[in-house]
């Protein structure tokens, strides 16, 4: 006889506004496992989010796995090895230990209109998150990625795709929570995390809803993070496909 491995996922969300201890006991209490916490924002031209330390803190307080993305400025004329070594500082200067940070490139127009010099800040970005020792990944879709770079393709196996596909903001307009619509394109022949759900409301947040597979790996890794994390007594971010 034989036996089909049916894919288990885990739920988490992607914040990128001030919470409170409540909230994330919240996600804690109804089955989400991870946050997505935002670090960095576009404002001006490309600064740190503050609420992301205090955010990170609260989060590892409930018992959630923490992952941290930036939202940068590509058009700002501050280079993206400048906005990712800000992100870094602050968050090693909070305390917090990175093994990942996801860039978001999504919302075209907020972006170049020369998709070379996208590519090239992207790229630059990556390089710096590489010569800081962080594994670098992206959160896109095929849409935003043809837009932004013209499936830009050669940036490393290394780099992580965290894509999104959703309908429609709201509950009635999410996808299926699994990646059986996922299909290559620039990059990436394979996805670590999805966005099905977008402008929710969610303990006390409006948020985005996101999977990513919970496989015997994934499981170990997270005991072993834990673990880690009780004995230094250390705050890890990032442990999503590692």
């Amino acid at each position: 006889m034989i036996h089909f491995f049916q894919q288990q996922y885990a739920y988490a969300v992607d914040i990128n506004q001030q919470a409170t201890s409540s909230n994330f006991q919240c996600l804690r209490s109804n089955s989400y496992s991870t946050v997505f916490v935002r670090a960095y924002k576009p404002d001006g031209s490309g600064s740190v989010d503050y609420n992301g330390v205090p955010n990170i803190n609260m989060a590892y307080n409930a018992g959630l796995g923490i992952e941290v993305y930036m939202t940068p400025n590509p058009t700002s004329g501050k280079a993206a090895s400048a906005q990712v070594d800000e992100v870094v500082s602050a968050l090693v200067n909070g305390g917090i230990n990175v093994r990942t940070i996801w860039i978001q490139v999504t919302s075209p127009v907020n972006w170049n209109s020369n998709q070379v010099t996208n590519t090239n800040f992207i790229n630059q970005a990556i390089q710096r998150l590489r010569s800081r020792g962080i594994r670098p990944g992206v959160y896109t879709n095929n849409y935003d990625w043809q837009q932004i770079t013209n499936q830009a393709s050669g940036l490393g196996s290394d780099v992580m795709l965290w894509y999104w596909n959703v309908y429609s903001s709201g509950v009635s307009g999410e996808t299926a929570p699994n990646f059986t619509d996922f299909r290559p394109f620039g990059n990436w022949n394979t996805a670590s995390v999805k966005q099905f759900g977008q402008y929710e409301s969610v303990c006390g947040f409006t948020c985005n809803r996101d999977v990513y597979p919970l496989s015997g790996v994934a499981l170990k890794q997270k005991f072993m993070n834990t673990a880690k994390t009780i004995r230094d007594k250390q705050i890890y971010v990032g442990s999503i496909g590692l």
